[in-house]
């Protein structure tokens, strides 16, 4: 144990820590390594850069207990990443232990960057230049606080959520000293287990307590997840102009206004996001992608290559992102960076080869944009064969049908594409869901303005469909509008008319025979086991 830091309660051993310390300048690691060893922790790592650092955070066992980074690095190439970026990658990618003490150093110039981080995932910071002291009273305020809180960490890796939420809940009503903490990460479990009035409650009582912008942005969300994205609008624009550089902000400010249907909006949102922190993979391939679906295809394919240059082997990289940059590539004749994302995702399915359909489908996909570039016309008519014959699948997700109908789009300008209206009608038929889907789908059909025409009438039809079933209400024939809508969600495979039908059948069941209304369940129940509650869990699957 050191001579200046004091025993942290619970017998905490300081010499068991380990530390990474991440800073270009030698003598500026050697100094905190020897702070740190000062204060008794004896594990000490170091790196120059962010992007070695990475790998190591990735691979240490167990996980690093302390991380500090420098804010700024000099810049080696267009990629660089900073110590935000490679927090909110960490973040982002669930890359960083809860019980890790993450803590940035800046100098005055920088310091309301680092300070609009600690509305994210940052522990503290401490400007240059400081003394060893300062070092260690800063430390060991963070390393009390994580101590004290965990309980909490050890029930959310257990994945106890309802656990952690109630013991945020006690830390939050006994302790004054952490109740800003608690009540952070109680009220995003909340949200988590979707209970929105209790994370509501904790955002408004911290609120009252203490006027911190990401409890703003927590009530912003939860108007979001209760459809009141006008609500949520302003509130978020209210926020951003007093915080301008709060970046997690620009994010939920970008989500409500594709719910509204405002996507010139939205990318400008994405954007700032992207402008704040230009080393971040998802950000950049978030804009890029919407760029792609808005037909900005240079823009899209700059962004989404400067994320696969970035995150390539990151955690942080989505490979739905990477399946953009292949069909960009289309547009813009560039068969290198479209075999660059193809072979991006064809090393990820090398390294799981039970990969999931998932990962299989997107380079399937990938395979047909490096065929069109090529113009080789069999081979793309064959890959959209096989995408267009997964349509019923329960695992094939919106993104893949968006996937097939940005193919099929461009395809069908170099050659006749005998199913794209038979392809074009199912996707609309079981993925137009809500207006901002129907119009994303309508979107990725855009290039060609026959086939986004062909969505559009599909998705109004089933919408249609809908309104006929449930008007046999209005002159109470239950077992009609039962029937109807059961045929209309087998036809379709829509999770909404699932729902409707789950629904309907929930408050007007007791109207039918037992027996009917027993067999109408069973059936229902069994769609929505398969293409909504397994479509969910497909959704939230990781593919590393």
């Amino acid at each position: 144990m050191s001579k200046r830091m004091g025993g942290l309660p619970g017998g905490v051993d300081v010499s068991r820590l380990r530390a990474l310390i991440i800073d270009e300048g030698e003598l500026t690691r050697s100094v905190l390594s020897t702070m740190l060893r000062d204060l008794g922790v004896q594990h000490v790592h170091s790196a120059r850069r962010p992007e070695g650092a990475r790998r190591m955070i990735k691979d240490a066992v167990p996980p690093y207990d302390i991380i500090i980074t420098d804010f700024h690095f000099s810049r080696q190439s267009a990629h660089d990443l900073t110590g935000q970026d490679l927090l909110d990658e960490l973040r982002q990618a669930k890359g960083l232990p809860m019980q890790t003490a993450f803590i940035m150093v800046t100098d005055e110039a920088r310091y309301h960057h680092v300070a609009d981080a600690l509305e994210g995932a940052l522990d503290d910071y401490l400007l240059k230049p400081f003394t060893a002291r300062q070092f260690d009273e800063r430390l060991q305020v963070i390393l009390e606080r994580k101590h004290a809180l965990r309980e909490v960490f050890a029930a959310i890796e257990a994945s106890n959520f309802a656990a952690a939420a109630q013991l945020c809940e006690d830390i939050f009503s006994a302790s004054v000293t952490y109740r800003v903490y608690a009540a952070r990460i109680g009220s995003e479990l909340y949200l988590r287990l979707g209970q929105i009035d209790a994370a509501r409650r904790m955002f408004e009582a911290l609120l009252s307590f203490k006027a911190v912008p990401w409890a703003r942005l927590g009530l912003a969300k939860i108007d979001l997840a209760n459809a009141d994205t006008q609500v949520a609008c302003r509130t978020l624009e209210t926020l951003l102009a007093e915080n301008p550089a709060y970046v997690d902000a620009y994010d939920v400010y970008g989500r409500a206004l594709l719910e509204e249907m405002d996507f010139s909006a939205a990318v400008e949102m994405f954007s700032k996001a992207v402008q704040i922190t230009p080393g971040n993979v998802g950000r950049l391939q978030k804009l890029g992608s919407l760029q792609l679906f808005m037909g900005f295809s240079e823009a899209a394919a700059k962004h989404l290559g400067a994320a696969l240059s970035i995150g390539y082997y990151s955690r942080a990289l989505d490979y739905q992102g990477v399946v953009a940059l292949g069909i960009a590539c289309i547009d813009l004749r560039d068969a290198d960076e479209c075999e660059r994302a193809l072979k991006c995702v064809q090393e990820a399915v090398a390294r799981y080869p039970a990969s999931s359909f998932r990962l299989q489908m997107l380079q399937l996909t990938l395979e047909g944009a490096l065929a069109l570039i090529l113009r080789r016309q069999e081979a793309a008519l064959l890959v959209l064969g096989k995408l267009g014959a997964q349509l019923n699948n329960p695992e094939f997700s919106f993104e893949m049908a968006c996937n097939l109908l940005q193919l099929i789009a461009r395809c069908a300008g170099q050659q006749a594409v005998p199913e794209a209206r038979s392809w074009a009608e199912r996707s609309a038929q079981r993925f137009a869901i809500s207006r901002p889907r129907t119009c994303l789908l309508e979107m990725a059909a855009s290039p060609l303005s026959s086939l986004e025409a062909v969505v559009h009438k599909a998705a109004a039809a089933t919408n249609e469909a809908a309104r006929d079933a449930m008007a046999h209400l209005v002159s109470k024939q239950h077992q009609l509008t039962m029937d109807a809508l059961l045929a209309l969600a087998n036809k379709s495979l829509n999770a909404r008319i699932i729902n409707l039908a789950r629904a309907t059948l929930a408050h007007h069941g007791q109207h039918l025979a037992p027996l009917h209304a027993e067999r109408l369940r069973e059936q229902i129940e069994d769609l929505h086991g398969r293409f909504i509650e397994g479509g969910r869990r497909i959704v939230e699957r990781k593919d590393w």
